[in-house]
């Protein structure tokens, strides 16, 4: 009896996140906010036939007070429609000279009204991608260009990467005589600054390091190599 009990929950729990993935799908997996833009906007569509409530929100990265809005904040999403949130720039100030950083939250919470919904398990999905605001300045260059001007050294157990530009360039993989280097949620460079990484068990401190970024439509760039 016991077997059978805890089978049923494990198959409600894959049948559950399965459908809560499938259920609402993003239209975007970055979002550029050029500066001037009036707003964009980002869609969402509802694949099942159930209805969900979704939440969205926007966070600062390490920039204080409101930048940005996005409207509706809250909504309900009936079964198969589909819906756009708008991101409007609040007016306030941000650096001329270099890229700013935000990131955008949708939550997509599935509803639980009927009977049967009582016993299975019903899964809020959360999506976090990045807002990048680019300034007038900046949109004459193609930041993935400047993927290849990344330096690299090591010290230690650590690997550390420089961004001499002005744009965030986000890593889509850094490795080190071929083996993967963890990058968590440091997955990207910010402008003119650096950012330190620890090195994989048992990865050389001399040899190769390559890596790529990913471009804005969220495609991976071309893989650089440099001699450590």
């Amino acid at each position: 009896m016991l077997k059978k009990i805890i089978s049923k929950t494990a198959l409600m729990l894959v049948l559950s996140s399965c459908t809560a993935y499938a259920g609402t799908q993003i239209g975007a997996t970055r979002v550029i906010y050029t500066e001037g833009k009036k707003e964009v906007s980002v869609s969402i569509s509802n694949k099942d036939t159930s209805p969900y409530l979704i939440k969205s929100w926007i966070e600062n990265a390490d920039i204080p007070g409101t930048h940005f809005i996005v409207t509706p904040p809250l909504f309900r999403m009936d079964g198969n429609q589909k819906n756009v949130i708008r991101i409007f720039k609040a007016n306030s100030q941000l650096p001329a000279d270099r890229e700013s950083l935000f990131f955008l939250n949708i939550t997509s919470i599935p509803s639980s009204s009927g009977e049967e919904d009582r016993n299975t398990l019903q899964i809020a999905v959360r999506t976090k991608m990045k807002l990048i605001y680019r300034p007038k300045l900046l949109m004459k260059d193609i930041p993935e260009t400047f993927s290849e001007k990344i330096v690299w050294a090591v010290n230690g157990n650590s690997i550390t990467g420089k961004n001499i530009s002005p744009y965030y360039l986000n890593l889509a993989q850094i490795t080190i005589n071929g083996k993967v280097i963890p990058m968590a949620e440091k997955n990207y460079l910010s402008p003119m600054s650096s950012t330190t990484y620890e090195l994989p068990p048992g990865a050389s401190r001399n040899g190769t390091v390559e890596w790529s970024v990913i471009n804005d439509h969220g495609g991976k760039g071309n893989t650089h190599t440099a001699t450590l």
